[in-house]
């Protein structure tokens, strides 16, 4: 191998290793952006994280030796060190399990507050990005408080809170299209929801939010977690006519749900019998 130029850390003069980078990685170093090494007790993989993406770190023998030194070859040159192996960076998608690294959000148990993660932690047993991870939780059913402190939240206390929002917007007589944020949330936490949790459920299936605080809500969306809600009572329905009776029972009376807004999460039969397709609510 001819001489290659070496960048050695400024705080280390000794027990060198040597790195291969990426370029996205050598462009991070080089305008001086954060880079971090990743590992925790849940994988022995470690990872490399830029603020964008996620790569894997591994070792990689050599059948021969390479010489790290500094200053000249001849004469003046220091011997930083000899190495049999280097470390390469390579690419990977981002371990993201927020189920398993977040604790369940409950409104009666504080010492779930105390043990919550901030985005820098929860970046820490994640190996991921930050970019990544917040990309991640826009599409997933995870409470941020007003400390940054991550929680999640189980689909089945979000879509519970969904049914009890529903029921307030028919008392109240709101526009599904102009919902008040705030006052829908706090009207709900007087009937049994948790505040925090009905202004997330609201966000989760709004479409926009105007500056005024009031939200449009996505009423395709509900219909898709509504029906998937009817399934786990009544395991097919005779005809797309009968689910969207029972389907529109469950919405704003000014909604009126179409076959099509389901596309995707429900089969139908030659003989018009209509069944669920294996997916999360959510979806």
């Amino acid at each position: 191998m001819p001489p290659m130029p070496l960048v050695c850390s400024k705080t280390s003069d000794r027990d060198c290793r040597l790195l291969k980078l990426e370029p996205e990685i050598t462009s991070s170093l080089e305008q001086e952006l954060e880079v971090l090494f990743i590992s925790n007790s849940a994988t022995s993989t470690v990872v490399l994280c830029t603020q964008t993406e996620t790569f894997k770190v591994t070792a990689v023998e050599s059948s021969n030796s390479t010489l790290l030194a500094t200053g000249s070859l001849v004469g003046s040159g220091v011997i930083r060190s000899i190495v049999s192996f280097h470390w390469e960076a390579r690419r990977i998608d981002p371990r993201l399990d927020f189920r398993s690294s977040l604790p369940t959000y409950s409104v009666n148990d504080p010492s779930t507050h105390e043990a919550a993660p901030d985005l820098k932690q929860l970046q820490a047993s994640m190996q991921a990005s930050i970019t990544e991870i917040k990309v991640a939780l826009q599409s997933s059913t995870v409470l941020i408080n007003e400390f940054g402190s991550h929680f999640y939240l189980h689909e089945a206390s979000l879509h519970q809170c969904l049914d009890e929002l529903l029921m307030t917007l028919s008392l109240r007589g709101w526009s599904p299209s102009a919902i008040p944020l705030q006052a829908c949330a706090e009207d709900a936490a007087k009937h049994g929801s948790d505040c925090m949790v009905a202004t997330y459920c609201l966000k989760h299936f709004s479409l926009s939010q105007s500056s005024s605080g009031e939200i449009n809500l996505d009423v395709r969306r509900v219909a898709r977690a509504l029906t998937k809600s009817l399934f786990t009572t009544k395991s097919t329905y005779s005809s797309t006519l009968e689910l969207i009776r029972d389907l529109r029972d469950c919405l704003p009376a000014q909604v009126e749900p179409a076959v099509s807004w389901l596309d995707g999460i429900i089969n139908i039969s030659e003989a018009g019998v209509v069944s669920p397709k294996n997916l999360t609510r959510g979806a």
